[in-house]
């Protein structure tokens, strides 16, 4: 099975993000809003494709990186400021 793993660590900073993050409790979080959160992020990161539990492991080591951390939660925060102030309803 094909995977792009980022999707999953995108998927739980973005949920963990809103559920926490007091500046946005007031942004719409209906499904059409929150997939295009995930898409306009993960367009501006590069993909990690898993096929195997050990990549999937790798990916998970490789995720660990304070860059990469940097990277997810910028393009994250990008795009849910931008999907708040332009919403797809």
């Amino acid at each position: 099975m094909l995977v792009n793993y980022m999707e999953e660590i995108v998927k739980n900073y973005l949920n963990n993000a809103l559920k926490t993050d007091s500046a946005y409790k007031n942004i719409c979080k209906c499904d059409q809003c929150i997939e295009d959160i995930l898409a306009k992020s993960l367009n501006n990161i590069k993909p990690c494709y898993t096929t195997t539990k050990k990549g999937e492991v790798f990916a998970e080591y490789s995720a660990l990186e304070a860059q990469h951390q940097a990277e997810v939660i910028t393009e994250v925060i990008k795009a849910i400021e931008f999907v708040s102030k332009h919403p797809n309803h």
